[in-house]
Order: structure tokens, then sequence, then C-alpha cells
């Protein structure tokens, strides 16, 4: 079938840019297109928000929302006197108030710990429409996330992307850098870059390099622990905290590779009949201490001791090499 345009109802036309179909028709939403069609619809005369409201079924709100949107995209203004409270000075911290609701949460993504504590007031659209005339990589760095995102940013997300960049004074070569990492965690809801990113500042991980050290340093870490996982066969169950401390210190603080976690993995199955990290730990830390750096040296110390540890937590308080041995020899008489 093909279609054809009917130019009987051209009579009356309204100009849309172009940049609307060219760069934002794949990341707004349906409302906000219809928004934006009745608001140039009636162009030049001021937007009706509530008319727009009732012709949409929508809330007031839901059409600020949307305007928001495409004031934020460069695509409408507003006036000095429905400013009504004066924009910051670009790059300048986002302001507080005692009123500001706190917040406090943990969060956990798999390789650390977030705990960040907050009190701030939420920046109004006028003050980031001021920002982004005089900083133009702010409107850059909204559209970059949105393409990354696969998604429009809704005003809260713009708003927290503005705060971030501003009050912490980060580079957008940054916060893009902190969303790579969150899509490849999975997790990429501005509420948690937001905590993320925070709780890299509060640890002074506040330049490019030092989160692409970072990043790669949780990166080696998830490497690690994915390593591990698959040598001890642990597949049902992720690993826990005190785990991954473990498997930290074996190969960031004694510097030992697999083969070497492997043959004190194989000694504590054999010893106690199961996984136990508290007793493969104390494996490899004898071996630490000892210097032992090759197979060789751990076979040949495993060799010359009837027991490679000392009792503790979930270690045996018997030799089962001992016993074995003893039963061997009785058969045998």
């Amino acid at each position: 079938m093909e279609y054809q345009i009917d130019f009987g109802i051209w009579g009356s036309i309204f100009p849309v840019p172009t940049a609307v179909a060219d760069r934002h028709l794949k990341f707004c939403s349906e409302q906000q297109l219809k928004v934006l069609l009745l608001a140039l619809r009636d162009a030049p005369h001021p937007v009706d928000v509530q008319y727009i409201a009732k012709r949409l079924g929508l809330s007031p709100s839901q059409v600020s929302d949307c305007l928001d949107y495409w004031q934020q995209a460069g695509l409408f203004s507003t006036s000095a006197s429905s400013q009504d409270t004066p924009s910051p000075a670009v790059r300048q911290p986002a302001p507080s108030s005692p009123s500001s609701a706190t917040v406090s949460e943990t969060v956990s993504n798999g390789e650390q710990k977030i705990t960040t504590v907050r009190v701030r007031s939420k920046m109004t659209p006028s003050q980031i429409s001021e920002m982004c005339k005089n900083d133009s990589s702010i409107p850059w760095l909204l559209e970059e996330l949105q393409q990354r995102l696969a998604r429009p940013l809704s005003p809260a997300e713009t708003e927290t992307v503005a705060y971030l960049y501003s009050y912490f004074h980060l580079t957008p070569d940054y916060i893009l850098m902190a969303v790579e990492y969150c899509k490849c965690i999975g997790k990429t809801s501005m509420r948690y870059i937001e905590r993320l990113i925070t709780g890299w500042v509060d640890q002074g991980i506040d330049t490019h390099d030092k989160a692409e050290a970072h990043i790669l340093e949780l990166s080696h870490r998830a490497s690690n622990e994915g390593l591990i996982k698959s040598l001890f066969g642990i597949q049902d169950r992720e690993l826990s905290k005190k785990e991954k401390d473990f498997i930290q210190c074996w190969f960031q603080d004694y510097g030992f590779d697999a083969e070497l976690i492997k043959l004190a993995y194989d000694r504590t199955v054999d010893n106690t009949g199961k996984i136990s990290f508290p007793y493969l730990n104390k494996i490899l830390t004898q071996w630490h201490q000892q210097g032992i750096r090759t197979r060789e040296q751990a076979l040949a110390e495993m060799g010359s001791r009837t027991s490679p540890v000392s009792p503790g937590d979930d270690v045996p308080s018997y030799d089962l090499d001992a016993i074995e041995k003893i039963m061997e020899r009785n058969s045998n008489q």
C-alpha cells in the first residue's frame, strides 16, 4: 500500500523545528511530543498550560514537566517575570536549605558499598535553563546521556545531572564514564547513578583519572571473584562480603595466582570435605608468611607437614591425612 499526502487540510500549518525530528524524536516521550505540537500550534502566543492539559487529559504539572524537557532542549525560553528565584552562576554549587529532604541510603553494587547522606534542595527549571545557556557542555552532556541510556531523560533526571555537574564540579567525561560503568553492572536508574557518583566523590574519587583507575580496580576485583567462583564451582549463590575480602587479599595483598589458590582449595576440600574460605585463608596466609610463591614450593611445604593449618573456626581439630595413614598401616598388618 502506498501513502500520499492529502493537501486538503493544509490550509493552515505551523512550523516544527527540524531538530525535533533529527535529534529528539527517538528520545522524547509521546506526551512530550503532543505537548510540543500543541504549544507550537498557537505560537507566537505564550504557552497556555491549562489549555494543553485540558486538551490532552493531563495535569498542569505533567504539561509543565514536558515543557521543561523542550526548554532544556533549547526550543523554549522563560520570561524574566516567571523566574521566581535567581539563576545560579555557572558551575556553582547547587543550592541547599535546612528544609530540604535528607536522603540516607546504603547501596551494594557487588563490588563496594556506598553510603550517602545528603541534604539539598532541587534546582528549578529556570536555573537549569540559565546554566545551559551559559555552559554549552550541559546540553551536550544531556544529549549524550540520552543516547547512551537509549531513553529520554525526565525533568527530575535532568535536574540530577545538572546538580552533579555543578555541585561537584565534575567534567562531562567523568559523568559519562560513571554512567557507562553503571550500564556494565546493570544499574541505569539516575537515582543509582547519583548515589554512586556521590559515594565516589566522598571517597576522594573526583577526577576523570581517579574514576578511571577506580573502575579498573573494581573490574579487576570482579574478574578475580568470577575466576574463584569458577574454580570453586560456586554457581548457585553470590559471594559474601567476607569471601570477597578474602579473595581481594589473596590476589592483591599476597599476590598469589589462580594456580596456587586452586592448590589450597584442593587441600581444603581434602581435609574438610567442603569449601571453607576461613580454612583456605589459613593455608594461603601461612604460605605468604613463609614466602611460598610457586606450586613446587607449596607442594614441598605440604609434603613436609602433617597439618597445614592450626585448629580454628570452621577447621577440624584432627588430621584426616594422619588418620588415613594409620588405617592403611593397620590394614597391611
